[in-house]
């Protein structure tokens, strides 16, 4: 399996960091994608890719964090690209429902960040909340982009209009949740070859370990979810989900 979407750089794990790794392994999680999306993180995150063995970095500008974007960091990204440090640029994007930043700077920032996408050739992994409209508008603006719509939230139209451009589909957690018919609805019909697994650890934790602190070993909860709403075996999630990871990230796990 492929953990598309950690944040072992948060403070969380500071006291666990290694032992999480060990059971994300053990639960046959080969590879991890961490991802940033501020600076102090970003910087983190090149520190741990070259600590662990199967972990990728993503660096970029989340929108909470827009208003502090600055021209600087956005070639620091690129000088990581560069360097061959990071496999995609995120997270970036719209976040509606907070509000943390003024919505026509994360506009602006979540632009910036597609535009350096398109030059280096890398994939965005993308934050979306409450945000659909704007989002696939400057989705578009940059078309050939290629990436994932992260701890995806929206409705099938919402979904079918994204895969039409290209993107592949994650869920979080919540596709464990109760109370989370429609998402389930969702994930069962995105087809196989454009789904990727994620945790968005240490956030959202799947039933049974909702409210506790979540990890990568995690997701093979979600890939069971997925297979249970979707008829299939576990395997077959599995795969094709690993195999899309690697198409994407231009990764090869193992």
């Amino acid at each position: 399996m492929v953990d598309t979407h950690v944040h072992l750089e948060f403070p969380d794990y500071e006291g666990d960091r290694d032992a999480v790794v060990a059971r994300a392994r053990a639960a046959g999680v080969k590879g991890m994608i961490c991802v940033g999306g501020e600076v102090p993180r970003n910087r983190m995150i090149i520190g741990l890719v070259e600590k662990y063995g199967g972990m990728y970095g993503a660096v970029g500008m989340h929108p909470h964090w827009a208003s502090a974007h600055t021209v600087g960091e956005r070639e620091w990204v690129k000088e990581q690209w560069g360097a061959g440090r990071v496999v995609a640029i995120g997270e970036v994007g719209l976040d509606y429902h907070y509000d943390y930043s003024p919505r026509h700077v994360q506009r602006r920032v979540f632009g910036e960040y597609m535009a350096l996408a398109s030059e280096v050739g890398l994939p965005v992994i993308i934050h979306s909340r409450e945000a659909f409209e704007d989002t696939i508008a400057i989705v578009r603006e940059h078309g050939g982009v290629r990436g994932v719509v992260h701890c995806f939230s929206y409705g099938i139209g919402e979904a079918e209009a994204l895969l039409e451009l290209g993107l592949y589909i994650s869920f979080c957690g919540q596709l464990t949740f109760p109370k989370c018919a429609e998402v389930r609805a969702v994930a069962a019909k995105v087809p196989l070859e454009r789904l990727l697994l994620e945790t968005d650890c240490p956030f959202l934790a799947p039933v049974p370990y909702r409210g506790q602190r979540n990890e990568p070993a995690h997701v093979a909860v979600i890939a069971a979810k997925h297979a249970e709403v979707r008829g299939c075996s576990i395997d077959e999630v599995v795969t094709a989900t690993t195999r899309n990871a690697e198409a994407l990230f231009k990764i090869r796990v193992q």
